[in-house]
């Protein structure tokens, strides 16, 4: 009994021995880790990563969602029988006095003319006849949804008085309503009647008359003259306009580089090899870009990490 219980006395005091060396050594491992992350941070704070202020010129874009307005003029078939298109369905351009339909039957043809120059589409989306400013722009409810273009096949069978396409004459201005948002630079471009418009990212731009707005709250129901048309804008009556509404120029720096210092928005500026807070205004852009308009010039030299600088003496390289 009394050598099981020396064992017994040596085995709990190993045990201890174990537990004791095991939290000495991990108390070890933290202060270690602890210790190389301090260094390190101090490390980065004294060599931090550098930015440099570059030219910016901001292109604010909005886009403009709506539907289009045009006059046109719907063609009918003179007779029973089979319709063609010598022009093909378009939407194509054709002279006045052009032949753009012809309904056969029996060795006898029937020829519907246009009446004037004018893009022709053999195809039809049942608004032609109620599609109209009137009907449209009152109210400040959504829009319409324009029905799909439905084309008409060459050689299908038609009856006398069908429908069988439509044109659209030219010379005419194409027109749009529709609602933006109301920013004060839009507001602006509304009421001076002009809007700078292209019709995707890589366009131009083209100055767009505005016939009338009206405001409601955040928003602005549009109605405009839209400054190009191509026969392909015949397909939908639904588009979308990319408005521009001025530019802003300054200097970009990473987002990262601005913080927030006692309330004041600010960035790290490098003079030499010191680092001090500067105040600046502007705006986040895309990118992850910040554009400074006020505070700082180009070729400045920012920190990158805002939250992680601080001011007194950095060492660059």
């Amino acid at each position: 009994m009394r050598k099981e219980r020396g064992n017994t006395q040596r085995s709990g005091s190993g045990t201890a021995y174990r537990f004791f060396y095991g939290l000495i050594l991990l108390i070890i491992v933290c202060v270690w880790i602890y210790a190389f992350k301090a260094y390190f941070a101090h490390y980065d704070s004294l060599h931090p990563e550098i930015a440099w202020a570059t030219p910016w010129i901001q292109v604010d874009i909005i886009p403009m969602d709506g539907i289009l307005l045009w006059d046109e003029e719907v063609l009918t078939a003179p007779r029973d029988g089979t319709v063609t298109y010598p022009f093909g369905r378009g939407p194509i351009r054709v002279p006045r006095g052009a032949t753009v339909a012809r309904v056969s039957s029996g060795g006898a043809a029937g020829e519907i003319k246009s009446e004037s120059d004018g893009y022709f589409v053999a195809g039809l989306d049942g608004s032609e006849e109620n599609w109209r400013y009137s009907m449209l722009w009152p109210g400040v409810h959504e829009l319409p949804e324009p029905a799909p273009l439905k084309m008409i096949n060459d050689g299908a069978s038609v009856k006398r008085g069908e429908k069988i396409g439509k044109m659209v004459p030219q010379p005419q201005e194409l027109r749009m309503i529709g609602y933006v948002d109301l920013t004060e630079e839009m507001k602006a471009c509304l009421d001076s009647n002009r809007v700078m418009a292209k019709m995707d990212m890589l366009d131009t731009s083209s100055r767009a008359f505005v016939r009338v707005f009206e405001s409601y709250g955040h928003r602005a129901k549009v109605y405009i003259n839209i400054p190009w048309f191509p026969p392909q804008m015949l397909m939908s009556r639904k588009y979308r306009l990319l408005a521009e509404t001025g530019e802003t120029s300054g200097v970009a720096v990473p987002e990262s580089a601005i913080g927030i210092k006692d309330g004041r928005t600010g960035t790290y500026i490098l003079r030499g090899s010191d680092s001090s807070f500067v105040e600046v205004k502007g705006r986040p852009i895309d990118g992850s870009r910040f554009l400074v308009t006020e505070g700082l010039q180009l070729g400045d030299a920012v920190i990158v990490d805002a939250y992680g600088a601080r001011e007194g003496r950095v060492q660059i390289w």
